[in-house]
């Protein structure tokens, strides 16, 4: 495939996305009820029957939704019985007086949606919305999978699949594979571990390192995204996954092990369940091969492709996204093991790295100064999975914190 082909299909997906992604933001207020799982949708009619997206928020304050750039209606309620679905004994509210905002010609940053335990003065409720599984409206735009289970060798994780998610993000979207995977059947009995990919990967870059885990303790669940998003979109969607899973299971640990890029998207996730204060369930955070400060590559992608890779922003080393990914600290009690890689064979006189991403990069102050341990392995950028004494450490450090 040429590379004009591959800038023009690159072109024509993120004119499909841009006509479905719009991120509304609001503050939710709550009065005459002490909420501690609040959920946010946005509705496409005032009845309910057309649910556009929706977004939970574990206390009242400040919330982003993402939408379809069209007249919608914003509806909050209090899930009392933290069902995820909506009755009519728990208390809500509208944004706009129960009016859909337009944002074409009004403010789509400063949504207000007061929920009142009282029934008094209060607009009516969306009759459709009763009792709906709202986890089956991740968003209707696009084929999710929350919890589906599936083998490693299934298709959606494939390297054709991989190059589709950089070069071809709503294909990918639209093929059904993104969500997080499953691939045993749930068990209350085992703790989960979470594995996140990075760029132009897909989850079976790990399949050696699963393979060590003991599965009689922990099972495997992986991320699956297009790696062509931009980052704050990739994280956002992770935790707002998590916070599915966790309302369906009620799950008390989770483990999480990234690998590159994966562990932007990932600290991105965890950065949001800290500001939403959801992250109690998290026991531990390994990351390998990280580009904390960024490839300095993706700037010359940004200046001199026809067409950008969105992801390509975010991890310019001078981007908003990198500056200020540590500015939110990490849960107390949340150990983050970083795990580099190192080639001793470069050539002389080049910038030291694993192959593919700087020490410098992997190295990041900000990074080594909130890490429980920093580690190093004379290994490329992708063999370092494969490494016994990497997968002995992951294999400690889930033990460890597990005890």
């Amino acid at each position: 495939m040429g590379a004009g082909c591959v800038f023009s299909k690159l072109e024509k997906d993120l004119a499909k996305l841009e006509s479905i992604a719009h991120v509304f933001t609001g503050a939710v207020v709550a009065e005459e009820t002490d909420s501690n799982a609040i959920v946010v949708l946005a509705l496409r009619d005032s009845n309910g029957e057309q649910i556009a997206s929706f977004r939970m928020v574990s206390e009242p304050g400040t919330f982003d939704i993402k939408s379809d750039p069209v007249p919608t209606y914003f509806f909050a309620f209090d899930d009392l019985n933290m069902d995820l679905r909506f009755q009519a004994n728990e208390p809500y509210g509208w944004a706009n007086e129960g009016k859909a905002l337009d944002p074409e010609n009004e403010d789509t940053d400063n949504i207000i949606i007061s929920i009142n335990a009282s029934a008094d003065n209060q607009l009516a409720f969306p009759e459709e919305l009763i009792d709906e599984p709202l986890e089956d409206h991740v968003n209707d735009n696009v084929r999710i999978n929350v919890g589906t289970v599936s083998s490693i060798d299934h298709p959606w994780f494939a390297e054709e699949q991989a190059k589709k998610g950089l070069w071809q993000p709503f294909v990918f979207l639209a093929d059904g594979g993104t969500g997080i995977h499953f691939l045993q059947p749930y068990d209350p009995e085992k703790i989960p571990v979470l594995f996140v990919h990075g760029i132009n990967a897909t989850p079976r870059i790990f399949s050696t390192i699963i393979q060590h885990l003991d599965q009689s303790r922990y099972q495997a669940w992986v991320f699956n995204y297009p790696s062509g998003l931009p980052l704050p979109s990739l994280g956002y969607t992770m935790n707002q996954f998590l916070e599915v899973l966790n309302l369906r299971y009620r799950f008390d640990e989770l483990h999480v092990v990234a690998h590159s890029m994966g562990g932007l998207v990932s600290r991105h996730s965890i950065n949001l369940c800290v500001q939403n204060n959801s992250c109690k369930y998290l026991r531990s955070y390994t990351t390998i091969s990280t580009p904390w400060n960024g490839v300095a590559s993706a700037a010359g992608g940004v200046e001199w492709a026809p067409t950008v890779v969105p992801v390509w922003r975010d991890l310019d080393p001078s981007s908003e996204f990198v500056t200020a990914l540590f500015e939110t600290p990490l849960p107390d009690g949340l150990p983050h093991h970083l795990l580099f890689g190192f080639r001793q064979d470069s050539i002389f006189g080049a910038e030291s790295s694993d192959g593919v991403i700087s020490l410098s990069s992997q190295l990041r102050i900000a990074a080594q100064d909130q890490a429980k341990m920093v580690r190093g392995y004379d290994e490329g950028h992708v063999s370092i999975l494969s490494n016994e004494n990497v997968i002995g450490t992951i294999v400690k450090i889930l033990d460890v914190a597990g005890q």
